[in-house]
């Protein structure tokens, strides 16, 4: 009688919960490999500025996009570098 205990039991369901958790992860893994990575999902890089004020142009937006520069600056530095 020492091995028909409940721990004999719990086995089977214990397997199952096995088998549920590795057909879980199987679907996971799959879903995971056939979904195409952000590196490739075709997201393109903003053009590069072609003219030799455009990477100030930027940087001036930056500043006043973290508001480190108020309006009339913003504007005033604009027009000094066209």
């Amino acid at each position: 009688m020492h091995g028909y205990g409940h721990g004999a039991m719990m086995w089977p369901m214990g397997g199952m919960m096995l088998l549920w958790l590795a057909l879980t992860a199987l679907v996971v893994w799959l879903v995971v490999r056939s979904t195409p990575s952000r590196a490739g999902s075709g997201l393109a890089t903003p053009p590069a500025d072609t003219d030799a004020a455009g990477p100030a142009r930027r940087i001036l937006a930056e500043r006043y996009a973290r508001g480190e520069l108020d309006t009339d600056e913003y504007t005033q530095r604009l027009a000094a570098l066209r």
